[in-house]
């Protein structure tokens, strides 16, 4: 839960102040210049990322005033070059990006640099990998100026495709020119993605402590837990349990357990069960820190079915069918029902086959007076006279060829057991693709 400190309480007082003047902007002021209102914008913009929620309906309102601020004014306002950077970090804050065509569509003067005019009308057009090459000439050319740090940016989103590894050099600048602010944290979200692309464990997480230290409550924080979630389970074994704990470490008790109850899923879907089982079981020491307020039956969950695969898998087998269904979701039902069932295939007796050779040699010879498959099938019919009920730990061989198998003797006396093994393998494998389905639908 986010303690509001006093550091806090300043912020949102201080957002609260700059709304009531915000509000008195068009109806008083209409010659306050864009750069101004750009300043304020940006203030809301870092106050948001840095955990005051109450500032995303300031940052609209900021937004539409800075449109209507720049329709509005004389062009020779952008002979001003910080009205004219207040154009095009309009556009990349989230701006209209209609404003931008009809700003240099009436900008005959040349107050707006023409090439960036072009990468960016392109870029917000869904267009961007056609000028990749200018639009990283220009991200070069304006470093350290006020628009670089979101031209390097936008540059990084332009070449990830084609280049996480530039794509990472341009997040990396952009977090260095604007430390703290949400370029800052745009730059880490998708710097982790990048690293991940590259199979760069390490880098990966690198980013990941940085964005957890700073902008774990930023309305984009959500994103930021399922790129963290898919590295620590996927990131195995240069992402270990003790970097796990690391990041949960900076977080609050409820956003820790939520964290770790999410790896613990998926570790289990991808069958990686150490993982799962450590998470899960420091999910369920998290509830004592929640003082019974955290999420109890599904640590659970998750802690026995990583527990499956053990040696005491009878003692598992009934703690999972203890586990109350009414708090689990369709998806965790259908996971828990998975591990019951791989339980049961583990711990079903293996059918043996006779330990007489004369028994052996006898089925083998495809003796004439066994009885046909549909007799030994009907399990309420009469024995014919003349022979011997089956043993009831197996089959006889006509009852085996009527499903398709070779006689066990065929094969030699550890036939059984490797009949045994091949339908285990089949059930498991339709296990399988039960929890690989469940885990497409994440």
């Amino acid at each position: 839960m986010f303690v509001r400190s006093p550091w806090f309480a300043r912020l949102t007082f201080l957002a609260a102040a700059m709304a009531a003047w915000a509000g008195d902007v068009r109806a008083q002021d209409q010659s306050l210049d864009a750069y101004k209102i750009l300043r304020s914008l940006q203030f809301v913009q870092d106050s948001l990322v840095r955990g005051d929620h109450s500032a995303a309906d300031l940052q609209r309102y900021l937004l539409d005033s800075l449109d209507s601020r720049l329709r509005t004014a004389e062009n020779s306002s952008l002979a001003d070059t910080r009205n004219a950077d207040a154009v095009f970090i309009y556009v990349m804050s989230g701006g209209n990006p209609a404003t931008l065509n009809f700003l240099a569509a009436r900008d005959t003067q040349g107050y707006l640099d023409a090439r960036v005019v072009n990468v960016l009308q392109k870029y917000l057009d869904g267009r961007g990998a056609q000028v990749s090459n200018s639009l990283a000439g220009l991200a070069d050319e304006y470093e350290g100026s006020a628009i670089g740090p979101y031209l390097n940016l936008v540059a990084g989103n332009v070449v990830y495709a084609a280049n996480p590894g530039q794509a990472l050099t341009f997040y990396d600048r952009t977090r260095l020119d604007a430390p703290g602010t949400i370029l800052e944290e745009a730059a880490l979200r998708r710097s982790i993605v990048a690293a991940v692309a590259l199979k760069d464990s390490e880098r990966a997480f690198g980013y990941s402590v940085r964005y957890a230290r700073r902008f774990l409550h930023s309305p984009y924080a959500g994103q930021f837990a399922d790129l963290f979630v898919d590295l620590a389970v996927t990131g195995q074994p240069a992402i270990g349990t003790d970097r796990v704990a690391e990041v949960a470490e900076l977080m609050d008790a409820d956003r820790a357990q939520e964290l770790y109850l999410r790896i613990s899923r998926l570790a289990t879907l991808k069958g990686k069960y150490d993982l799962a089982s450590f998470a899960a079981e420091r999910a369920n020491k998290l509830n004592a820190v929640l003082d019974g307020k955290g999420m109890a039956v599904l640590p659970g969950l998750y802690e026995q079915i990583s527990k499956v695969s053990s040696s005491n898998v009878s003692e598992v087998i009934g703690d999972l069918a203890a586990i109350p269904r009414d708090g689990l979701s369709d998806r965790d039902k259908a996971l828990l029902d998975a591990a019951q069932r791989i339980g049961e295939e583990i711990v079903k007796p293996v059918a043996m086959p006779p330990s007489s050779g004369d028994d052996i040699n006898a089925q083998a010879s495809g003796a004439h007076d066994a009885p046909a498959a549909g007799t030994v099938a009907k399990a309420a019919g009469p024995v014919p006279s003349g022979v011997p009920p089956a043993p009831a730990s197996a089959a006889g061989p006509a009852a085996i060829a009527a499903k398709g198998a070779a006689p066990v003797a065929a094969k030699g006396p550890d036939a059984a057991v490797d009949d045994f093994v091949a339908q285990g393998k089949n059930k498991l494998g339709e296990i399988d693709s039960l929890l690989a389905k469940e885990d497409g639908d994440k």
